[in-house]
């Protein structure tokens, strides 16, 4: 088997990419291939690279967690850790546990050895890793469910997944047996518990179980035909039971990826071994070595699951969060990790508050300006990313709120604005780089090339990859358009999916006859040979003049408002312009709130901001901030923002505007606002001081 890790490469700067020759096709470009390797291929399954990460580290830390403290009822101040060792025996322990539930005919009837769906619905937290690791050992499936979904979408995946044993915490168990005694889980058959948060090893090994504690739920479950287990008594039946691994093949499916769609049931996409196996090397060719991460990002999501398995396999550590994300930078002061894998909407919030501090007047917030724009230059000039007085004087305190010794970050899920990178650069001294990819791939497609400091771009696709893009001229996008070639970006890989979980229908519209992903997204090739994301193919919007506006191109630019957390831009065909639905970032709404209304309104005051949002004043000056951006970015009349709604609360999981990867979900939105958006229509279009737009 090829389990090796690939060799190290030069990535040139000038050209990222680069067409194959003879290549383009009517109504496609040309195919482009890595500039700096175009051919790389591995016969490895991720079972094999993993098994190489243990043999190789096998006394090392690989998953830690802060123990909970029964007394203090809190988490301890350090983190606990499982070696790969450990890891090992409890993942063959665990497996071996599932494997003789099944063999007694406890998961159903024709259930053999392999290829069974178990489902974890937790926190993140090591159990996660092991029970995920046992499945991958055994051909047996995962299926992973965000903390924050409500019961039709937990028992829709339970079900869809086919889902034979679920892993859970307490708080999830009723909702599960109340679908299952609905008989909506006809295929569920047992369930363990794990305790809410995970305690110390020591504390694990003296403690006595309380054969009470799941008395309730083990009669309830009884009535729907289910066992009820706890983590101790799978390992001890394991432990009693050992059986061999069966390790998968490159096409054995090792998990169900559900996408989080805007709208509709959420697709399973299959996840194959063999691009587990793919990426989990593939990556090194961009980051190797040993490294701390913390892991926060939902293990639901493939971004996640991504980041954790390409960090073992180099031989790196896994520190999961406590749990509760207003505690994040207390794990990350205790555990100081050294990668930090998130998201725009985290990243724009830290750039936020730097904006917010380097607006105050005074000498302090003139000496920050001083900084940003020394470290702005020298990372303009030859990428330096390091000052010998500014970071110790001033920078250094931002870099310890991430525990001080982050060095590499990586955004993904969503785009982020050039700028912010640029900032988070220069003040946290380290390499910030964005990338881009789907559940369809494993969400490995592009990443920026190390020091490049050009911004804009999602970067270039990795070795072994093909990329090319398709004409889409209704929308004016075409392969031959100048100065750049334009088109849905179609990509192709080892880690490209073999399609949706019972659903052949979307998997035709998603995969091409020659095997390429269509991305749904519009990209540019820019000079340098790297993508650029410009648009969605289905982000076309009517409006009554008939125009079209592309949406989502629109909420990237409009994006770049330092005093917005959140925005909607809203249109429809029965009017001529559009209008936005915002949420004030309150770091910066604050101050400017204050300025306007003569009177000191403190960040923390949410009531105070929520009714200055009613004020017209302030609703003017913010709409002032989109005008600005609109004509900067030289947008045409009709695209710009004409009307605004301001309210403090977030979109959120929780009240449904969100979803479980953070993206707004604007049918749903709209229908929240139906009163809110109709009441900003009847005011008329809105007149502001940066400029009036030419209709």
């Amino acid at each position: 088997m090829t389990t090796d890790l690939p060799p190290e490469v030069h990535f040139p700067l000038d050209k990222q990419m680069l067409p194959v020759p003879g290549s383009k096709q009517p109504g496609f470009s040309s195919i482009y291939k890595s500039a700096a390797l175009a051919e790389y291929s591995t016969n490895c399954t991720v079972y094999e690279t993993l098994l190489r990460a243990k043999d190789e580290n096998l006394k090392s830390d690989v998953a830690g967690w802060r123990p909970w403290n029964p007394v203090t009822k809190d988490f301890e101040k350090h983190f606990e850790w499982y070696t790969h060792e450990e890891v090992e025996e409890e993942r063959t322990a665990i497996g071996s546990g599932i494997g003789a539930l099944a063999r007694q005919g406890r998961l159903g009837d024709g259930v053999g050895q392999t290829e069974f769906t178990v489902g974890i619905w937790t926190l993140n937290r090591p159990e996660f890793m092991i029970i995920d690791y046992s499945n991958i050992a055994y051909s047996r499936r995962t299926v992973s469910l965000y903390e924050t979904y409500d019961a039709a979408s937990a028992q829709y995946i339970i079900d869809h997944a086919e889902t034979r044993i679920l892993f859970t915490t307490p708080n999830h168990v009723g909702v599960v047996l109340a679908a299952a005694q609905a008989g909506k889980l006809p295929l569920l058959k047992a369930i363990v518990i794990l305790d809410s948060f995970r305690p110390s090893k020591q504390a694990v090994k003296a403690a006595v179980l309380d054969p009470q504690r799941d008395t309730l739920a083990k009669e309830w479950a009884k009535t729907c035909g289910i066992e009820i287990f706890n983590w101790f008594e799978i390992l001890d039946l394991g432990r009693n039971n050992i059986a061999a691994h069966i390790p998968p093949n490159v096409d054995s499916i090792h998990s169900f990826c559900y996408t989080s769609g805007t709208t509709g049931n959420p697709k399973a996409a299959i996840i194959t071994a063999g691009m587990g196996g793919y990426v989990s090397t593939a990556m090194a060719f961009h980051k190797r070595g040993a490294y701390t991460l913390i892991s926060y990002l939902p293990t639901a999501h493939i971004y996640a699951r991504l980041c954790e398995i390409v960090a073992v396999r180099t031989g790196g550590s896994i520190g999961y969060f406590c749990g509760d994300t207003t505690r994040l930078l207390e794990d990350m002061a205790i555990l100081k990790p050294q990668m930090f894998p998130s998201v725009p909407r985290v990243l724009n919030r830290i750039a936020a508050l730097v904006q917010a501090q380097a607006a105050a007047p005074g000498l302090k917030g003139a000496l920050l300006r001083k900084a940003l724009a020394a470290k702005i230059a020298n990372h303009d000039r030859d990428g330096t990313l390091t000052h010998a007085l500014y970071d110790r004087l001033i920078f250094s305190k931002v870099q310890a709120l991430l525990g001080g010794r982050v060095e590499y970050i990586v955004s993904g899920s969503a785009p982020i604005r050039g700028d912010v990178l640029k900032l988070l650069r220069v003040v946290l001294a380290c390499d910030v780089r964005e990338g881009y990819g789907q559940t369809e791939n494993y969400g490995f497609c592009t990443i920026m090339s190390p020091n490049d400091i050009s911004l804009g771009s999602v970067g270039a696709i990795y070795p072994g990859m093909q990329l090319k893009l398709r004409d889409v001229p209704d929308m004016g996008y075409t392969s031959d358009d100048k100065p750049f070639p334009r088109g849905e970006l179609l990509c192709k890989s080892q880690c490209t999916f073999p399609g949706y979980y019972k659903d052949e229908a979307k998997t035709k519209e998603t995969l091409t006859d020659d095997g390429f992903l269509r991305t749904g997204d519009i990209a540019a090739i820019d000079q340098f040979g790297r993508v650029r994301i410009v648009d969605r193919v289905k982000s076309l919007l009517k409006l009554s003049q008939g125009e079209y506006v592309a949406i989502d191109n629109l909420s990237e630019f409009y994006g770049q408002n330092p005093l917005a957390a959140q925005l909607v831009v809203h249109g429809d065909s029965f009017r001529d312009y559009l209008i936005g639905i915002s949420v004030p970032e309150p770091t910066t709404f604050a101050p400017m709130v204050s300025k306007l209304l003569g009177r000191q309104i403190a960040a923390e005051n949410i009531a105070a901001l929520e009714e200055a949002c009613k004020d017209e004043r302030v609703v003017n000056a913010y709409l002032d901030a989109y005008t600005k951006i609109a004509r900067q970015n030289n947008l045409k009349g009709y695209e710009y923002i004409k009307g605004l709604h301001l309210r403090m609360e977030p979109f959120s999981v929780e009240n449904g505007l969100l979803t479980p990867t953070f993206k707004v979900k604007r049918h749903e939105a709209v229908k929240h606002f139906k009163d809110q958006i109709e009441a900003v229509y009847a005011k008329g279009p809105i007149n502001v001081s940066s400029g009036r737009a030419k209709l």
